[in-house]
């Protein structure tokens, strides 16, 4: 199995673990509900400084905002070579605008339009997850195809 096929199968679990967790997170008494201002600015901070660190070339600074179980599925330089190939507009991204953030304390949920140094841009779904106190990123979506408009 070539490391691409590995990367690949890695993020079809990790695609597989989101919509499970999703499912199940909708179906809870706890259904998500839009996030108050303080816990929004903590998610949107998140997503902004994993950016800013990608802008910056710091794989290694940007790693540190994925979550724990992210970490544990794949090391640094391999999750480095999946946003570069996989999520182009997070690697070579200039700006980005956030619609609604929702949460239920432990994990929330919100679309981001990424824009690229090339003028694409696209709409990326964000699982947070809250792990001691701190949220972190635990999974990224491609929402629609590259260039579209609209969150």
């Amino acid at each position: 199995m070539t490391g691409m096929m590995r990367i690949l199968g890695r993020l079809g679990l990790l695609i597989a673990l989101i919509f499970a967790g999703g499912a199940a997170w909708a179906a809870e008494p706890g259904a998500p509900k839009a996030s108050k201002p303080a816990v929004k600015a903590e998610i949107v901070a998140a997503i902004e400084g994993q950016l800013a660190a990608f802008r910056a070339g710091e794989a290694g600074k940007a790693y540190a905002y994925a979550s724990v179980n992210l970490q544990l599925q794949m090391p640094v330089r391999s999750f480095a070579r999946l946003v570069r190939e996989s999520y182009p507009e997070i690697w070579a991204n200039t700006r980005v605008e956030f619609g609604l953030v929702r949460d239920n304390g432990r994990l929330a949920t919100l679309a981001a339009r990424v824009f690229a140094k090339d003028g694409t841009s696209a709409v990326y779904d964000y699982v947070m997850a809250k792990e001691e106190d701190v949220w972190r990123i635990a999974g990224v979506l491609r929402h629609e195809t590259k260039g579209e408009k609209g969150i």
